[in-house]
């Protein structure tokens, strides 16, 4: 698992460089047919992971990829699930929300992740018997720099940290909330009296739990199995509990429409 992660940690830094020169320097955006947008640089993140990860024993699952049908998908044993950027709107609108996701996941739960989030300066990772951690340097560092996963280990701090907000503070999503994420939002604002509401987009909000910056983040609308796969691994890794608000058990990547329905963390 060790070598898994530090070429999903290669790929991911080397994509973090590219997408980050593309968000400074300018971009392209296109249309997709669901009408949301994708960039050039998901596209060249979409290709550096590809790069990287085409020999590997495991198939991959991009959300700028095959997304094969589900009769293949379910004859897979462990795949991994990529989103080249979570939070394309964000990236369009320049709000530095976004992220780069990898995961590595079986039907029942992820066993290996990172996230990227160069234009915040954040960078989590984390696998079986190894853990979870915080990159604690600056990430742009690691873009002219030998590779060294031990390294890496020892410039960052294990996670989780526990959160000493003295408000009780969640994260929801800036554009992607339903009823049902209403709702428990007003539920919880009778539950605590000082509640801090932070607006974030992309998946780098799972990291920021661990790292004790909030308290909550719980998602009530579904996502497609790329966007969580990566952030998965950080949250179970840090020994925080990670869940489906609709079965109180770990979230899973069963559904055959590739969505994961509901999911929430919480460091108290």
């Amino acid at each position: 698992m060790k070598q898994l992660l530090e070429t999903a940690l290669q790929a991911t830094i080397e994509a973090s460089e590219e997408v980050l020169k593309q968000y400074i320097n300018g971009f392209d955006v296109f249309i997709k047919e669901d009408k949301s947008p994708v960039t050039s640089a998901d596209k060249s993140a979409h290709e550096i992971y590809m790069k990287y990860l085409s020999d590997s024993e495991f198939p991959i699952l991009s959300e700028e990829g095959n997304h094969y049908d589900t009769e293949t998908r379910n004859s897979w044993d462990k795949f991994w699930s990529i989103d080249p950027i979570d939070g394309t709107r964000e990236f369009v609108e320049k709000t530095d929300e976004y992220c780069l996701s990898i995961g590595l996941t079986d039907k029942n739960t992820s066993y290996l992740g990172v996230l990227s989030a160069p234009s915040l300066n954040l960078l989590y990772f984390a696998c079986e018997g190894i853990g979870s951690f915080k990159y604690n340097k600056d990430i742009t560092e690691l873009f002219n720099a030998e590779f060294n996963l031990e390294q890496i280990i020892n410039d960052s701090v294990a996670l989780p940290i526990k959160c000493q907000n003295e408000e009780y503070t969640f994260l929801t999503s800036r554009t992607h909330r339903n009823e049902n994420d209403e709702n428990y939002l007003n539920e919880l604002e009778k539950k605590h009296k000082n509640l801090i509401v932070k607006k974030m987009g992309s998946a780098i909000k799972l990291g920021l739990v661990c790292e004790g910056y909030a308290n909550e983040y719980s998602r009530l609308s579904y996502v497609n199995f790329w966007d969580l796969a990566g952030g998965h691994a950080i949250v179970k890794y840090s020994g925080l509990d990670f869940i489906s608000l609709l079965t109180g058990k770990e979230p899973n990547y069963q559904d055959e429409n590739m969505k994961v329905k509901t999911y929430s963390v919480k460091n108290k």
